[in-house]
């Protein structure tokens, strides 16, 4: 029996919930099944031979009158935006881990664990718990990372995303760049709240630079109210706005003024 075959084994009995001795039997089976499906068609993917593991732990669930492991007992058909009203856990599932043979430096390539509370380590990591260059999970570190709270050296997308350099999330903190609804950035933010050092675009900005509908800046420009030095009311001339800008912060990075400008073309939502 091959690698592949073993693996693939593997797959179906953790989907079935019966005593070892149940195991034994089916494990013993399949490996007749695919052997004599082997022989006839001439070919050695198990998923070919005898389809997706979890159809094939149904079956034999079904035929031997046990269960299947399941990670919700129960699931309401009534739902909210598409999720369940009611949903719960069923503390038998064990969840599914994998790691890649394939290593760099000693850490897997790929590591995946939706085991509960499972950590996953790798180069590519998913699982509830998660770290790795790139990184996805419920708690996610990385230098790439996408989570429910996501920490992240460049890029953090998440919920909540903490990075050095660009977050994106509900709530996003950065060193460089962030974005969501409430968005704070030691240089840009643009959101729904956003607090930056240099420029600020949102419902409510607090920059050197800001535009928004309340805004507490050095120079900018805002729709509802505004509190600063040199803060006037949003015009139709987006060009008079910037060279107004300009004028007061003459040092203004060039990369600063390019998401400004990108910024403009939003400007008539604020008003």
């Amino acid at each position: 029996m091959n690698k592949a075959h073993k693996r693939y084994v593997n797959k179906v009995l953790r989907r079935i919930d019966c005593s070892n001795s149940y195991k034994k039997r089916i494990r013993n089976d399949l490996h007749i099944m695919m052997e004599e499906k082997a022989l006839e068609l001439n070919e050695s993917d198990p998923y070919k031979l005898l389809g997706e593991p979890e159809q094939v732990a149904e079956e034999f669930a079904e035929n031997m009158g046990v269960n299947l492991f399941t990670k919700y007992q129960y699931v309401s058909e009534k739902t909210i935006l598409g999720t369940p009203v009611i949903q719960i856990n069923n503390h038998n599932y064990r969840g599914y881990e994998y790691k890649s043979k394939k290593t760099i430096m000693g850490i897997p390539l790929v590591h995946i664990n939706n085991k509960p509370l499972g950590v996953a380590k790798g180069i590519i990591a998913c699982g509830s718990i998660s770290m790795g260059i790139i990184s996805l999970g419920g708690i996610s570190i990385g230098v790439i990372s996408f989570g429910g709270v996501s920490f992240a050296l460049l890029l953090g997308i998440g919920g909540a995303a903490l990075s050095g350099v660009v977050s994106i999330g509900g709530l996003a903190v950065a060193g460089l760049f962030a974005i969501g609804g409430a968005a704070f950035s030691n240089y840009i933010s643009i959101g729904g709240a956003a607090i930056a050092k240099e420029f600020a675009y949102g419902g409510y900005a607090k920059a050197k630079v800001a535009i928004g509908k309340e805004i507490n800046a050095k120079v900018g420009f805002y729709s509802e109210s505004g509190k600063g030095e040199f803060v006037r009311k949003i015009v139709e001339d987006t060009q008079l706005m910037k060279d107004y800008i300009y004028s007061k912060v003459p040092d203004l990075s060039s990369f600063v003024k390019g998401v400004m400008d990108k910024c403009m073309y939003f400007v008539d939502s604020l008003r």
